[in-house]
């Protein structure tokens, strides 16, 4: 029989039940609390305890075991009871989806068929589109032409074949409007059409057949199959491209048309926004179009166009003014300008906007043109020309007093209808023809003399200036006579002419003249055709006549040259032709028609000849040489300059080679000419180095012979040390120009030693000359005072002398620079006083400080009558007039005391001193200083400095 089962097999079996575990528990503790009497009898007392105490142990732990076995078996219950119910739930799912995944199938194979109908019924579109669109339409790959519809075979006049089959390109030239290749601009769109999308252009495109289109090229991409694909859509807008020509040139043409209108155009919207301006406008305004056409006048930085146009905003309101407004303006210049403006308004038709239209018209010419009408008028009735308006007959329409008052008609009314012809009876015929002229457009003007019958010239000869212009009015030509009085003015420009032509006191020819006679005949022979002209040029200077002349003085100078200039004459005959250039030189012009060569030098020996003979003049018997100078026309020269120049250039050969000669011109001569040249290029260069020094002279007082002041002569030293002779270099300075720098350069030096003598403490006034060409220049004055400031020098400090001729030779101008010096502070002296043509009138005028004798008189002081006679009338002049007279030129003592005598205040003179350079001028003064003042007799006042 089996075996008790073991309580250890009890658990096993009711491990996987926790109550069974439970039960089989509590049996066992009330089975042990009922076997504890039997065990105790049966143990000790010890023993029981011991058992007793180690199976409720095992009892309590495996109790816990069970409730914690039993916890998580009610944990392990409920997740299988949640699983379950998650199962069941995901089955009721499952079965769910697959009743949808049912549907959707069932749906999707509905679909799968709508939309191989869709895909069916696309293609069919797309192949209509494609054939029927009006565009041509290629699909390109790699630039060549997949497909193509029937428009691109007929646009393009290509075979389908050639466009798919022979893999030709779709499109072979194509330009833009301006002309420029269009091709690379197509390549890039087919090429990056995938990257830049949809391309579009416009081109002219040459077929295979080279007609010429204008296309409208769109490029698309799309992603096929095979790959990228461009579709390419060309549409011929040739028509709309001849359209937009058209209208560009109607543009144009309107635009033109309102930038052609003379007077400002403006169109003004609603919002008096600008939105036409024509160029007369944006110009009146001075803007350009950017910155008024759409603008609004708050928005326009022109203040005239801001402002409130109470016309415009009435235009906008209906009420369009139907009259011209003037109005007035200041422009830019500050100068007042008039404008007439007008307004029209018009409603655009489509969008029923309204615009106003103002146009300005700048009437300020028109306003000046009508004062200056009533001036002409005026001046038509206050002219003292006669003027007459005539038909195109003749007659006179319209005359103004004038004109009546030379016809000896008193009224106007006498004059219309009269013939001017009638009127006017000149001796030759000439004026109707010139009149008719007139008639048909031809102006003229010319001199007329007049019949004695003329009612112009009733009694006597007279002379007209008469101008004859055509004119128009509104209905026919007018001719315009002026007439004008000439006899007086002819009469006056005849005396006038002589005397600028000729010599005042020989009656000669001139230089103008000679050399207007010289150039009429090199002008006739290089026009002439007929005969060559041949003559002689002389030149002719008289030998002594200074001497002469300062002997006897001007008055017998110039009686003299009236006897030369008669036995000139009287000896080369009426056929040559006589000259005076001034001075003592004259000229002769001998023409070989009138006397051969041979017969002209026979004269010029025979007027050697002549001049050997004493001239007898009324007091006094002259003798006088003569050097003439020839050059021949063409041999020498043909130039009327060149010509006179070798005839000088032969004359002081004639004066070199002993006077009383004739020279003929050699081109040897022509190294004095270069010489002089030299000399001015090396002058030049001395100037502007400052090789030019100044020398110094004294002056004393005539009484005590005391240093009074000097005066600076220039020095120039040539590159060889050698002193060139003032007589050579200036008359060259002053023929080339260089004059008036050679004088600053002067002055300035002379300012410079005036200032080194005042920090000494011995101021010497000083002396500078002044030269013709200076006093002449407009820049002399402020040249002076230049240097005056630039050194803080003082005008008192020196003394300028102008010679007697510079100054007569512009009286006006020279009055005026003297005066303006005088009051500066500067002294003035004139130099070589006795020897010009001054009056005493305009000496009186002049503010002058000194008169210096001319050397010449004092040279004869001691033995002509005549010099003691012109210096003593020369100081009493200069006394009364209170002005200082200085004697120059003194080289002897018994000079000097005699100057003295004849009351000089001041001598100048190697006597007392050459010119010296600084060093040596300063010793002098020193020396001079030290000497002891001696008195002289006849001691008079001097104005010293």
């Amino acid at each position: 029989m089996p075996s008790e089962p073991t309580i250890a097999d009890e658990v096993k079996n009711a491990e996987c039940d926790p109550n069974a575990l439970l039960a089989m528990v509590d049996r066992m503790l009330a089975q042990l609390q009922d076997n504890a009497t039997d065990v105790s009898t049966e143990l000790s007392v010890g023993q029981t305890v011991d058992a007793e105490g180690d199976i409720l142990a095992s009892l309590s732990g495996m109790r816990r075991l069970l409730a914690e076995r039993e916890a998580e078996l009610q944990q392990m219950k409920l997740h299988s009871e949640s699983m379950a119910a998650a199962q069941a739930e995901a089955i009721v799912h499952s079965a769910e989806i697959i009743d949808e995944l049912e549907q959707t199938k069932l749906d999707l194979s509905e679909a799968r068929s709508a939309a191989e109908q869709a895909a069916y019924d696309t293609r069919r579109l797309a192949e209509t589109i494609f054939e029927r669109t009006s565009d041509a339409v290629l699909v390109l790959e790699n630039k060549k032409c997949l497909a193509c519809n029937d428009n691109a075979v007929d646009l393009l006049k290509v075979s389908r074949h050639d466009l798919l089959q022979s893999r030709k390109p779709w499109l072979t030239r194509a330009r833009f409007e301006d002309g420029s290749n269009a091709m690379p601009m197509i390549d890039v769109c087919v090429e990056d059409i995938s990257r830049s999308g949809c391309q579009q252009l416009e081109c002219q495109v040459t077929r295979h057949d080279e007609s010429t289109f204008w296309a409208e090229l769109a490029f698309s991409s799309f992603e096929s199959s095979v790959g990228n694909q461009v579709i390419v859509m060309v549409r011929d807008v040739s028509a709309r491209k001849r359209f937009e020509a058209e209208l560009r040139r109607h543009r144009d043409f309107l635009n033109n048309i309102v930038g052609a209108v003379p007077d400002q155009l403006s169109v003004r919207a609603s919002d008096q926004r600008i939105v036409v301006a024509n160029e007369a406008f944006l110009n009146a305004h001075g803007v350009t179009e950017e910155q008024v056409v759409g603008k609004l006048p708050q928005q326009i930085n022109v203040p005239s166009l801001r402002d409130f146009d109470p016309q415009i905003d009435a235009c906008f309101q209906g009420e369009v003014p139907k009259s011209t407004f003037v109005d007035s303006w200041t422009d830019e210049k500050g100068q007042k300008r008039f404008s007439a403006n007008r307004y029209s308004a018009f409603t655009e038709q489509f969008s029923e906007d309204r615009f106003v239209i103002a146009t300005s018209r700048d009437i300020t010419e028109d306003r000046d043109r009508e004062r200056r009408l009533q001036l002409l008028a005026s001046v038509f009735e206050e002219a003292t020309e006669g003027v007459a308006i005539l038909d195109c007959r003749g007659k006179v329409l319209e005359a103004n007093p004038a004109f009546a008052a030379m016809t000896s008609i008193d009224a106007n009314s006498k004059i219309a209808g009269e013939r001017f012809l009638d009127l006017i009876r000149s001796e030759t015929d000439d004026i109707g023809v010139y009149l008719a002229g007139a008639s048909k457009g031809k102006s003229w003007a010319g001199k007329i003399s007049l019949a004695n019958e003329s009612t112009f010239s009733p009694n006597k000869r007279r002379s007209f200036w008469i101008s004859l212009s055509p004119g128009e009015d509104a209905s026919e030509r007018r001719i315009i006579a002026l007439i004008t009085d000439i006899t007086e003015l002819e009469n006056s420009q005849e005396q006038l002419r002589h005397r600028a032509m000729h010599d005042t006191l020989t009656g000669c020819p001139n230089r103008a003249f000679f050399r207007e006679k010289i150039s009429s005949l090199v002008h006739q022979d290089q026009f002439s055709q007929s005969s060559c002209v041949a003559f002689s040029v002389c030149f002719l200077d008289l030998d002594d006549f200074k001497f002469v002349n300062d002997s006897v003085g001007h008055a017998g100078g110039d009686e003299l040259l009236k006897s030369v200039a008669m036995r000139i004459a009287e000896v080369v005959g009426p056929d040559a032709f006589v000259g005076r250039f001034g001075g003592d030189e004259f000229a002769i012009l001998m023409s070989d028609e009138h006397t051969d060569l041979e017969t002209q030098q026979r004269l010029l020996d025979e007027l050697l000849k002549e001049f050997r003979r004493p001239f007898e003049l009324s007091d006094f018997e002259a003798h006088v040489g003569l050097s003439i100078g020839v050059t021949r026309y063409p041999q020498d020269a043909t130039q009327t300059d060149t010509l006179m120049g070798f005839a000088d250039i032969a004359m002081y050969a004639a004066k070199q080679a002993g006077k009383n000669a004739v020279a003929y011109f050699d081109p040897s001569m022509q190294e004095e000419v270069v010489m002089r040249n030299q000399v001015q290029t090396q002058l030049r260069t001395a100037i502007d180095v400052g090789d030019v020094e100044l020398h110094y002279q004294p002056k004393v007082n005539a009484t005590s012979r005391q240093l009074v002041s000097c005066e600076a002569l220039v020095r120039w030293r040539d590159s060889d040390g050698k002193f060139v002779s003032p007589q050579t270099f200036i008359p060259i300075a002053e023929n080339s120009g260089l004059i008036c720098a050679l004088g600053e350069h002067v002055f300035e030096v002379a300012v410079k030693q005036a200032l080194r003598w005042n920090a000494e403490g011995c101021l010497v006034p000083i002396a500078v000359n002044v030269s013709p060409i200076q006093l002449r220049s407009i820049d002399f004055v402020e040249t002076l005072k230049r240097q005056l400031d630039k050194h803080n020098a003082k005008p008192e400090w020196f003394e300028l002398e102008i010679t007697e001729n510079a100054i007569m030779s512009n009286v006006d101008h020279s009055s005026a620079v003297i005066d303006e010096l005088a009051r500066m502070g500067f002294r003035i002296a004139i130099d070589d006083f006795g020897t010009g043509h001054s009056s005493l009138g305009y000496l009186k005028s002049f503010q002058v400080h000194t008169l210096k004798i001319d050397l010449s008189f004092v040279r004869d002081v001691m033995v002509d009558r005549f010099s003691r006679s012109i210096v003593r009338s020369i100081t009493s002049l200069g006394h009364g007039l209170g002005l200082t007279v200085v004697a120059e030129g003194v080289e002897t003592e018994e000079q000097a005391n005699h100057l003295q005598n004849l009351h000089c205040d001041e001598l100048q003179g190697y006597f007392f001193g050459r010119p010296m350079p600084e060093t040596e001028f300063n010793q002098w003064r020193k020396q001079s200083l030290a000497q002891p003042v001696t008195q002289h007799i006849n001691a008079v006042r001097c104005f010293e400095w």
